[in-house]
């Protein structure tokens, strides 16, 4: 669309405007100082860098892998302010390029106020979407009160740095924490890491995070998560897990090496934590399925194949391994439930969610 015809809709209706606040005064604020807490980002601490894997692995990656770790999908800013107005400027690694997934899901920032189980959604970045860089006003003129605030960085983008802008007279306070100090891992595909979600909080782990009060790590890296150990040995590194998910089915080249990778990537892991819950989830299912049956047929023999190695291994004596058959996620209009029938639409996202906490849940506490 070219900047006229934007500007064109932009006078014809006012709230899809892009607009900068110059009139007030802000208080910036950088979430990597007290008392703000990013969660996502297990080697934050380490490299000081938004990335989701280390800068300096102790096991070799894939350049795609070391790429897609720069984005910060499942990443989240955590705290408390009693601010009546917030806003951030972001400086992104590039700017939106997808052609299926909205900017606001690659590259937008979206806001929710609520502890954990009671979070509403509040509003999502406005930006242009031709540029990396953007400040977005999420909400003003609320109530002077306490609130938690948790803010979903974007999925699909890597994050250079971001500032929290709020009133100068406001206090800004630490959030009040988890239930815990595990952290639930979840390892996957693009679908695992967000798209198509229209915007970050309704990737399927960002909407898990606002049903249990723990912290989850989003591992998916779309297009690559092919079960390498290396991959097993990095996210083995991970302190306090709580639950290991292994959503990596679809990206596995062949149904050959799906074989080989998922008892080695379980072996591996289970080397250091050996009591540890992993889920292994299969892939759900593909719109085309309806019409292709070497499709359908390629989806259930690797469903079967990853339900015969869960049972092997668990008559070896592995009682915490558990499998979950991802053709029940999206229910049975599945075929609406994507945008482009493979990738999960919002919709999905919360099929997905639905379904799968009561087994979460199970497994975490």
């Amino acid at each position: 669309m070219n900047a006229s015809r934007k500007n064109e809709i932009e006078k014809l209706d006012s709230s899809m405007k892009v607009e900068v606040d110059t009139k007030n005064d802000w208080e910036w604020h950088s979430p990597r100082s007290e008392p703000f807490r990013i969660t996502g980002l297990p080697w934050l601490e380490q490299d000081g860098v938004y990335r989701r894997l280390p800068l300096e692995p102790s096991h070799p990656i894939r350049s795609e892998v070391d790429r897609l770790a720069n984005y910060t999908a499942g990443v989240q800013i955590r705290f408390q302010t009693d601010s009546p107005k917030l806003s951030v400027r972001v400086i992104l690694a590039d700017r939106a390029t997808m052609y299926q997934m909205p900017a606001t899901g690659q590259c937008g920032v979206d806001c929710y106020i609520g502890s954990t189980g009671a979070q509403l959604y509040v509003n999502t970045t406005r930006f242009d979407q031709s540029q990396n860089e953007y400040e977005s006003i999420l909400f003003e003129s609320l109530p002077w009160e306490m609130r938690e605030i948790t803010l979903n960085l974007p999925l699909y983008q890597g994050v250079k740095e971001i500032w929290i802008g709020v009133d100068p007279s406001s206090s800004v306070a630490e959030f009040p924490g988890f239930a815990t100090n595990k952290k639930v891992l979840i390892y996957g595909t693009s679908i695992t890491h967000g798209a198509c979600a229209s915007r970050p909080g309704m990737a399927y782990s960002n909407i898990l995070s606002r049903k249990f009060p723990i912290e989850i790590v989003n591992l998916g890296f779309s297009g690559n998560a092919q079960g390498e150990p290396e991959l097993a040995h990095l996210i083995s590194q991970i302190d306090e897990p709580a639950l290991l998910v292994l959503d990596y089915e679809a990206n596995t080249p062949s149904t050959e090496r799906l074989q080989e990778s998922l008892p080695e990537f379980i072996r591996i892991y289970r080397s250091r934590h050996p009591e540890v819950p992993i889920l292994v989830l299969s892939q759900i299912r593909l719109a085309k399925e309806a019409f292709d049956e070497t499709m359908l047929r390629r989806r259930e023999e690797r469903k079967q194949l990853q339900m015969a190695i869960v049972e092997r291994l668990q008559q070896e004596g592995d009682a915490n391994l558990h499998f979950c058959d991802g053709a029940e996620l999206l229910g049975a209009d599945y075929q609406e439930c994507t945008t482009d029938g493979i990738h999960p639409s919002d919709l999905g996202y919360f099929r997905i969610a639905e379904t799968i906490s009561p087994i979460l849940g199970k497994l975490i506490f």
